[in-house]
C-alpha cells in the first residue's frame, strides 16, 4: 500500500480472524471444476471430497486424481478407504514444492486475485458470497480453465 509520507493509511478489516478452506479438483480435459467448502482441512474432509467425486462419476470410470503433499492427503485415516475404492480412484503426487505442475493451484491463485485481492469485505459472509460467485461463474467448462489445463491433453488418451 502506499501512502503519503507522514499519514497513517487507514485499513479496513472485519475484525475476525475466520478462515474458509475450499477443497477442489479440476477436470482438465473438459474444463471442469469441483470444489467443496470446508471447516478444516484434515483426513475425514477430504475422504468426504472424494466420495463426493466417486458418487459424481459412477463406474467403471477410474478417476485418477493429482494431488500436492497436504498433509491429509497422506494421511493413515484414509488408507482403508484408499483401499476400498482403488478399483475407481488413484491418488498421484505431484513432486514436493512443485505447484507449477498443479492447475489446482493455478486456480486458487487465480481466485485470490481477483476475489479477494486489494478487497475489503465488510462481513464474512459476503467474503463467502464472493468466492460461491467467482466459483460458480468458473465451474463448467471454463475458458480460462481449460487453456490453462491444455497441456493435460497431451498425456490423458479419451
Amino acid at each position: 500500500m502506499w501512502s503519503l509520507k507522514g499519514h497513517q493509511p487507514e485499513i479496513y478489516t472485519y475484525g475476525g480472524r475466520k478462515r474458509q478452506h475450499l477443497i477442489g479438483t479440476v477436470e482438465p480435459l473438459e474444463g471442469n471444476l469441483h470444489v467443496a467448502f470446508s471447516e478444516t482441512l484434515k483426513a475425514p474432509q477430504f475422504q468426504h471430497y472424494l466420495e463426493g467425486l466417486l458418487a459424481r462419476y459412477p463406474a467403471p470410470k477410474k478417476l485418477i486424481i493429482v494431488l500436492d503433499n497436504a498433509r491429509a492427503h497422506h494421511s493413515k485415516e484414509l488408507k482403508p478407504f484408499l483401499k476400498t475404492n482403488e478399483e475407481r480412484l488413484e491418488l498421484m503426487f505431484l513432486p514436493p514444492y512443485s505447484p507449477d505442475l498443479n492447475p489446482m493451484e493455478w486456480f486458487w491463485k487465480f481466485l485470490r486475485k481477483i476475489v479477494t485481492h486489494n478487497t475489503f469485505f465488510p462481513t464474512f459472509k459476503d467474503f463467502q458470497r464472493a468466492l460461491i460467485k467467482f466459483i460458480v461463474k468458473h465451474k463448467t467448462s471454463s475458458p480460462e480453465i481449460k487453456t490453462r489445463c491444455s497441456y493435460a491433453k497431451l498425456f490423458c488418451t479419451p
